[in-house]
């Protein structure tokens, strides 16, 4: 994700108007649109494996992260530079995880509403899109950027919809740091970040749905 430093090196974003969302004509550096309570526009890339089980590679979040650090999310995500659109979300993939692809390869599934607080006591006001791909390639073809990816891992379907259903449940899985090492962990349910509408649940069995070619998904 995304670290601000200062709105010198920041970006900057277009902020959004409900109830539908659209483009303001405003633009203003990301930390101050987050500090001014605007909505903006972020996207989010879930990878899905259908071999050698259904399964969704999760990205972990750095300790040092302002928001849900050492959590496990989404595995590509990030904000809209202004005047970019959906599509232009896929230069925060080749970023975070140098993954490499094109917009016809993505199948969108629609938008969200996300309102967290971050450690800074920040409420960020997201508009997510939300998007779904196939790649079956192990963690090892992922070159994680340091700055941006603490670590991946791939979490089967079928034990995060027992995790999110059983809050006394727990699976093993292993995990990848950007420097190639790889350690387990153990994946319970508080280790997802909280949102108001259960969204990794929801993105879980939304996934599983996916995978069994199910057409006409929608978030």
């Amino acid at each position: 994700m995304i670290v601000v430093m200062s709105h010198q090196q920041e970006e900057i974003v277009d902020i959004l108007q409900p109830p539908f969302f659209t483009k303001t004509g405003t633009h203003k550096p990301q930390s101050q649109a987050w500090k001014d309570g605007d909505w903006i526009g972020t996207f989010n890339l879930w990878i899905v494996q259908d071999s050698p089980r259904p399964a969704i590679v999760y990205q972990m979040r750095s300790p040092d992260s302002s928001w849900a650090p050492n959590k496990l999310d989404v595995t590509a995500g990030g904000h809209y530079q202004a005047g970019k659109e959906r599509t232009d979300g896929l230069r925060e993939v080749v970023e975070e995880l140098g993954k490499h692809y094109k917009p016809e390869q993505l199948t969108f599934v629609g938008r969200k509403l996300h309102v967290a607080p971050d450690v800074l006591g920040n409420e960020r006001r997201n508009i997510i899109d939300i998007s779904l791909i196939i790649d079956n390639a192990p963690l090892e073809s992922y070159i994680l950027q340091p700055e941006e990816v603490y670590a991946i891992c791939i979490c089967p379907i079928d034990e995060l919809v027992k995790v999110h259903s059983d809050p006394t449940y727990s699976f093993e899985t292993a995990a990848q740091r950007s420097d190639g090492t790889t350690w387990d962990i153990s994946v319970t349910n508080d280790l997802f970040p909280e949102n108001w509408d259960a969204y990794h649940f929801k993105m879980a069995l939304l996934a599983q749905r996916f995978l069994q070619g199910e057409q006409h998904l929608i978030y």
